[in-house]
């Protein structure tokens, strides 16, 4: 695998100096020339790196192949069913589908012999990913350079993710995150986490909610399987549906997890398909709620690491929770077992709730915000528990036993 950086910037002079100033490890540059129209000194690009280097003009005409050649511009990237110039080992070949999953493999076999293959398209279903991901691993000599496949948008995320660790060659990841160019679009710093050097993967693991793009796990778990020598990879798997990933999980379907991080909204919805199909531990059962899911020595077990976060958190005389979902039911667990008094604040009225405008009164000394959206809390300690764009404390806490888990799940 090689990490990409795609260069997207307003104009060419940014670009070229964001070139000339990375510094993180990376392998190749794509420069996305219409990102500011086109127009750029194509030596003086060549000169700002010695990574070799893409031109890209995503929608517009294609690159003048003799004055990037001249310049000595490594590779140009020509979208399917263009003219793919007098040097075809010089060419990325790409083929865009934003707005669905068409038939990749007959594209695959359709393209001429070039550098590099690249398939992008927007995967809606598990299925979709699979085939993506069946992919990589089959089209992996079909090039000099390999194939490389990317699952666009939030649906997407999961062969997006996992697609290097089974044989896709190229991952075109952001500089940062205000420069993202594509949506979902990784950072070159989070892919670095992800895939450290030499990716592999033999079983697949993932965070399951919706949305769950933002979700920082796949930051803890990557690092925690290469430490620990395992071919292991953890992904994002982002569906309208509990269902859309628990039926292939459970039928362990090829490239489904072995292993899954429950998130909003599904965590009773993982609780009701546990009952059914696993052996539930004590923390899920005296929650309601499963965050964690794993085949084990062939059976499915349920958990909720969710409460042994809280109970290394947690410390105080009375206690507030914010919100009633699966999240509150495991406060609620840690709570009690530390024997701690709490009342739980809910924007919905529920029976043994109090209403949220009534939280300005609370009189504690230590506030648990399940909610997704920050609201103003009184001036005590507050654990907000839901995954934002940084690895928050609750989420680092509860993963400690959970890499446990799934670290089992890979003997």
């Amino acid at each position: 695998m090689k990490l990409v950086v795609t260069i997207f910037e307003r104009t060419a002079e940014a670009a070229i100096a964001a070139i000339r100033g990375l510094r993180r490890e990376h392998d190749m540059v794509e420069l996305r020339v219409d990102a500011f129209g086109g127009a750029v000194d194509l030596a003086a690009v060549r000169a700002a790196t010695a990574k070799p280097v893409i031109v890209t003009n995503r929608g517009g005409a294609p690159v003048d192949f003799g004055a990037a050649y001249d310049a000595g511009i490594d590779f140009v990237d020509v979208e399917f069913g263009h003219d793919p110039g007098p040097r075809p080992d010089r060419v990325v070949l790409s083929h865009h589908d934003y707005e669905g999953m068409p038939d990749v493999e007959g594209l695959l076999r359709d393209m001429p012999d070039c550098a590099y293959k690249k398939i992008a398209v927007t995967p809606r279903t598990f299925a979709d990913n699979a085939r993506l991901l069946e992919l990589a691993g089959r089209g992996a000599q079909r090039a000099p350079g390999g194939v490389t496949v990317i699952g666009m948008g939030e649906r997407g995320l999961y062969a997006r993710i996992a697609a290097p660790f089974f044989g896709s060659e190229l991952q075109f990841v952001a500089l940062d995150a205000e420069h993202v160019a594509a949506p979902a679009q990784l950072t070159l710093a989070d892919a670095l986490t992800i895939y450290g050097s030499a990716p592999r993967a033999g079983k697949l693991f993932a965070v399951v909610g919706d949305p769950a793009g933002h979700s920082r796990s796949p930051m803890i778990h990557n690092p925690i399987f290469r430490e620990r020598g395992v071919a292991a990879a953890y992904t994002i798997a982002s569906f309208a549906t509990f269902g859309e990933i628990a039926e292939p999980f459970a039928k362990r379907e090829r490239f489904a997890p072995a292993g899954m991080s429950i998130t909003a909204p599904f965590k009773e919805d993982a609780f009701e398909f546990a009952k059914r199909h696993a052996d539930i531990a004590r923390n899920a059962r005296d929650a309601g709620a499963v965050n964690t899911l794993a085949w084990i020595d062939g059976r499915i077990v349920a958990d909720n690491t969710d409460v042994d976060g809280f109970e290394q958190l947690i410390d105080g005389t009375k206690a507030a929770i914010v919100g009633a979902g699966g999240t509150a039911r495991a406060a609620r667990v840690a709570l009690m077992r530390k024997g701690i008094p709490f009342a739980v604040y809910n924007r919905t009225p529920r029976e043994g709730t109090l209403p949220l405008d009534e939280l300005r009164n609370f009189d504690g000394d230590l506030i648990i915000d399940t909610l997704p959206v920050e609201i103003p809390m009184p001036d005590v300690r507050v654990i907000r528990a839901a995954y934002k764009q940084t690895a928050n404390d609750l989420l680092r806490a509860q993963a400690v036993r959970q890499s446990a888990i799934f670290l089992e799940a890979c003997r």
